[in-house]
């Protein structure tokens, strides 16, 4: 679960379950071994932020956190330390998607972040 300081944070913040932000992600290069940033819109979702793309390949972000899963999310004036992964459980993606969009894009692939010390959902 959320330390007490990620609870409070994220409470101040206004984030509830389908909240959209516009954030960025900061990844490790995966050819470079350097950071690199790009703004991006999550879905905030059961302590989790999520972000999709219409593919992998040819995305640098989404192949960075293939390559390795640390990232880091500035969002609000806050920095969280995250670890990301391809959602590969259908049902998750699809609500991911769903809240995302409308009328949702459905062939899109879902990266579930989540910040350090806090639990996903199972």
């Amino acid at each position: 679960m959320f330390r007490a300081s990620q609870r409070l944070i994220f409470t101040a913040m206004n984030f509830k379950d389908g909240s959209t932000v516009v954030a960025d992600l900061t990844t490790t290069g995966r050819k470079t071994g350097q950071p690199r940033t790009v703004e991006l819109r999550f879905i905030y979702f059961q302590g989790s932020f999520y972000a999709s793309s219409s593919k992998v390949e040819g995305k640098h972000w989404c192949q960075n956190m293939v390559k390795n899963p640390a990232a880091e999310i500035s969002a609000k004036g806050e920095k969280f330390s995250c670890s990301a992964k391809l959602v590969t459980d259908d049902k998750l993606r699809r609500q991911i998607l769903t809240l995302r969009d409308s009328p949702p894009r459905m062939d899109r692939v879902v990266f579930e972040i989540t910040p350090k010390g806090s639990s996903s959902p199972a």
